[in-house]
């Protein structure tokens, strides 16, 4: 029976709807989804039960053996550091649309508007704008700052000039490091 991976757990951890565990480590499992979406949801309902480590969309096992030999056994000792790391965080991202002309400008206003949201973040990466933001970050925050950023992102728009969206809390994909080498990698 084929299983979709949707990311890697501790053990017992309190939100995961199916796991398949090995050791202290579960990875979280389910019937093929085609919905990239769900994925998405899947894995961010798992944040605030604690750290998850998410697995790329589309991510399949043959059956609960493979994912012990094939996924869990090999990398346990990277899993259980990565997810002792990211305990108590989670990712927001923090896209911010500028009404004004000017990049020098832009520059200067996103470091001062994110200020606020950059003291309270474990660490923070520029993300690629996209269509619907001149600039978007990811942050690093601990679970208990989340309404704070929420609040300092929203009101980040009363200066003007600028509009401010923020997504979160997210698994925290862009802190952890690419696996290029395996099927396995995030």
């Amino acid at each position: 029976m084929t299983l979709q991976l949707y990311g890697v757990v501790r053990a017992g951890h309190p939100r995961a709807p199916r796991t398949v565990c090995w050791d202290d480590l579960a990875m979280v499992v389910g019937d093929p989804e085609p919905d990239p979406a769900v994925h998405l949801a899947v894995v961010s309902a798992l944040v605030e039960g604690g750290p998850v480590l998410p697995v790329r969309f589309g991510t399949a096992a043959e059956d609960e053996e493979a994912v012990r030999a094939e996924v869990l056994a090999p990398a346990a000792d990277t899993y259980r550091a990565d997810l002792d790391r990211l305990d108590g965080l989670a990712e927001v991202h923090v896209c911010l649309r500028f009404t004004e002309p000017g990049s020098a400008w832009r520059s200067a206003r996103s470091d001062g508007l994110l200020s606020e949201v950059a003291e309270r973040a474990r660490d923070s990466v520029a993300l690629p704008a996209g269509e619907s933001a001149d600039e978007r970050w990811a942050f690093l925050v601990g679970l208990g700052d989340l309404l704070v950023v929420r609040d300092a992102v929203a009101g980040l728009g009363h200066g003007g000039g600028v509009q401010a969206d923020w997504l979160g809390p997210l698994p925290a994909y862009s802190f952890l490091e690419r696996r290029t080498c395996s099927r396995w990698s995030w």
